[in-house]
């Protein structure tokens, strides 16, 4: 069982991954200046932003995406790729698939945060305040109300001509996830990219690619 807790445990940092972009491996500057033809938004005039995420999403039935996974080390100076598929079923479904060598799927449910391999599986519930969190960012990211995410995180954000960005910066200063970044495309609905920063300067980005919404999934995939 310990065992099975530590890859869950690593799980719910790699699986919140979920979305954002930036090639640096440094947690976002909010003071920067943001690229040619953006409009940043902080503090009040982010909210009209939010709002419009928000409306645009509560259409969103169902989400089925194509990635590559990026995951930086810099303690072993290494790159490990991986590809996948991800579906995600409002309001509280998601389905993290990573294909061959990994092989491994990840699911987030009422049922909590579960792993399946050919040779193992298990099952975190909710109740445990880490995994709690993880979940409640995790929904809001895919397809819920983002503006939960001020609780734990400080956000901004940016417009530009054919996406949106919010990125967020932990309140917490020992928090493992130390920030993150999601671009949303001009439908304030289908991501584009992600990258989340663990400790001081690890990595995970995030490029997502054939994205749709309310299309069918079968619910029995969905389930540990």
């Amino acid at each position: 069982m310990k065992t099975s807790s530590r890859i869950l445990l690593a799980a719910t940092v790699a699986i919140a991954s979920l979305f954002a972009p930036a090639s640096r491996a440094d947690a976002p500057d909010a003071g920067a200046a943001p690229p040619d033809g953006r409009e940043k938004l902080e503090g009040d005039k982010l909210d009209p932003l939010l709002a419009d995420i928000a409306r645009a999403r509560k259409g969103v039935r169902t989400m089925r995406a194509s990635f590559t996974q990026e995951r930086k080390l810099t303690l072993l100076a290494t790159t490990v790729k991986s590809t996948g598929e991800l579906a995600y079923v409002a309001p509280e479904r998601l389905r993290w698939e990573l294909a061959p060598p990994d092989d491994i799927v990840y699911l987030i449910g009422p049922e909590g945060l579960s792993y399946r391999t050919k040779s193992s599986h298990a099952t975190v519930p909710q109740a445990g305040a880490n995994i709690a969190k993880a979940l409640s960012d995790l929904r809001a990211l895919l397809g819920g109300d983002l503006a939960q995410l001020r609780e734990r995180y400080v956000l901004t954000g940016s417009r530009g001509p054919s996406d949106v960005e919010i990125a967020g910066t932990a309140k917490d200063k020992t928090a493992s996830v130390r920030a993150f970044t999601l671009t949303l495309d001009k439908t304030l609905v289908l991501p584009v990219k992600a990258k989340l920063i663990e400790g001081k300067s690890d990595a995970i980005e995030i490029t997502f690619s054939s994205a749709q919404i309310n299309v069918p999934i079968d619910p029995a995939t969905m389930k540990p």
